[in-house]
């Protein structure tokens, strides 16, 4: 999966490229499921100067892993 970071001017977007169709399928997955509420977000610095970033999303209560066929 390909991430990319933008920063706007009173913004910052979090784009994820899938790469496989075992990502594609996490990312409607998460498109579908996923609530407006974050459960965890942070930025961290370890002591070696790695950079990490992390957000995590609360799934809906009705969340599921099948993927809906199109008509």
């Amino acid at each position: 999966m390909k991430a990319t970071v933008i920063e706007y001017d009173g913004c910052f977007s979090i784009d994820l490229t899938a790469e496989t169709m075992q990502e594609a399928a996490t990312l409607v997955r998460l498109g579908m499921n996923r609530t407006d509420e974050h459960r965890y977000i942070a930025s961290t610095v370890s002591k070696e100067g790695g950079f990490a970033f992390c957000v995590t999303f609360v799934k809906s209560k009705r969340a599921n892993h099948a993927v809906p066929k199109r008509k």
